[in-house]
């Protein structure tokens, strides 16, 4: 098998400038779930997805964990919310983000996708902003809980579907649950923002890109940016 290395993006905020959007469809379904109390920090959780998310708060409310059905049912409202509130509204790419992931696979970078979001919801993120991407190369959390989870699979689909061992693995996202994911799991990582959120990034340590308008820049900080520490 030929060892390459692995790019493993993030969608909202690092290449689809799509948290408002997604945030407003967030909030509007938890508060439709009239939990008794709700602490809507969404930070302050113990993982930063939307199922992982749900479930604390269903847990800290019922104390229990939902039930599949239970858990369905959030996915199927959260997806029909976000195609509501999104009607008519233009997703846009972070400057230059679909142009660079085609820029890496054309320079023999593998590329995946590890997302907080719903699967539909991302496709419709991805494909709004023109990026091109295999389904089994989308790993979200429709499928799986946790940050961590999410990129270790995504590392997984990418080895089955390019059939090789991924030699640098590089974690792209915006936020510091991106980082701490990367740090856990003993990756390289590359911080996207720009003000407060790529100053976080800045000071625990992270090299950050503003966009990705600059390929060859933001290809060298790819290549040189180190272990991910948290």
């Amino acid at each position: 098998m030929t060892n390459r290395p692995l790019a493993v993006f993030d969608i909202d905020g690092t290449l689809s400038d799509s948290v408002p959007l997604h945030q407003t469809a967030f909030l509007s379904v938890m508060e439709g779930f009239s939990f008794p109390s709700l602490n809507r920090d969404w930070a302050s959780y113990t993982h930063h997805t939307d199922t992982a998310i749900f479930e604390e708060a269903w847990s800290s409310a019922y104390g229990r964990r939902p039930s599949l059905e239970e858990r369905a049912q959030f996915h199927i409202r959260l997806e029909s919310e976000f195609e509501e509130i999104g009607r008519g509204r233009i997703i846009a790419e972070i400057a230059g983000a679909a142009a660079f992931v085609e820029h890496l696979r054309n320079a023999g970078w593998a590329v995946a996708f590890a997302t907080g979001g719903l699967r539909k919801m991302s496709r419709r993120k991805l494909t709004a902003i023109g990026v091109k991407f295999a389904d089994d190369l989308l790993v979200t959390a429709s499928e799986y809980v946790t940050r961590e989870e999410l990129v270790v699979q995504a590392i997984e689909a990418a080895r089955i579907h390019y059939a090789f061992t991924p030699g640098r693995v590089v974690s792209i996202g915006d936020g510091i649950w991106d980082l701490k994911t990367a740090a856990a799991l003993g990756l390289h990582f590359l911080g996207v923002g720009t003000g407060p959120k790529a100053e976080i990034l800045a000071s625990a340590g992270a090299t950050v890109v503003s966009d990705f308008r600059d390929r060859a820049a933001a290809t060298a900080s790819l290549q040189q940016c180190g272990l991910a520490q948290y």
